[in-house]
């Protein structure tokens, strides 16, 4: 291709690619073509092909690549009136299908950018899951837990007093001494499953597979 013939307008070189001009208009806007690819400015600005098509390769999406002959690799462009040959006047022939050869770097970029798009989706769903509720931080479960344990024991802590009365009444001793057996019982009692709870706690394993769905 001459340098001269390498140079077109927006819609031509939209045609060459097999996408709308409008597409093409987007892509210079969002700078997929820039710079050398670029021949004048604004609307009547014209496309350098050969390099405006190396940069569209390095710039698109995966999923809206360029083969070889620089056709868009979703969908193959209408044939022109030029890629039609007729027998007789109402009787064209089908146009020749371009030839497509995908470009291995291509690949090897959409497989990365799959990789980070499973990525990003597993940690939002994660996030998400953490804001409504199903998940909670290992921190603050292990401290709700402790706060839990603590205030029943609490609770049952200060319901000695009161059978220490009824034990007193019910055996004749003093309420001081029916209250201090008790309260020793029951710290003792506390200190050992604290341990318990303590050494079944380290075996427990840091993370556990979450089998909802």
């Amino acid at each position: 291709m001459s340098l001269a013939a390498d140079i077109m307008t927006k819609s031509a070189f939209a045609a060459h690619v097999g996408v709308s001009a409008g597409r093409i208009s987007q892509y210079i806007a969002e700078r997929k073509i820039f710079g050398e690819a670029l021949e004048g400015e604004g609307r009547n600005a014209k496309i350098r092909a050969s390099v405006a098509v190396e940069q569209l390769r390095k710039t698109l999406d995966p999923s809206q690549r360029f083969g070889a002959n620089g056709a868009a690799t979703r969908s193959p462009p209408a044939p022109v009136a030029s890629e039609l040959s007729f027998d007789g006047p109402e009787k064209p022939k089908a146009p020749l299908k371009p030839t497509v050869i995908v470009d291995p770097f291509i690949d090897e970029v959409a497989a990365e950018k799959l990789k980070q798009q499973k990525i990003t989706t597993a940690r939002m769903e994660r996030e998400e899951a953490l804001e409504l509720g199903r998940y909670m931080l290992t921190d603050d479960a292990r401290r709700e837990m402790v706060k839990a344990v603590a205030e029943a024991f609490k609770v049952m802590e200060q319901a000695i007093p009161e059978m220490a009365k009824a034990i007193a009444a019910q055996f004749s001793v003093s309420t001081h001494d029916a209250t201090h057996v008790l309260l020793k019982a029951f710290r003792d009692h506390r200190a050992k499953k604290a341990r318990d709870f303590a050494d079944a706690a380290a075996e427990l394993d840091e993370h556990v597979e979450d089998e909802q769905q």
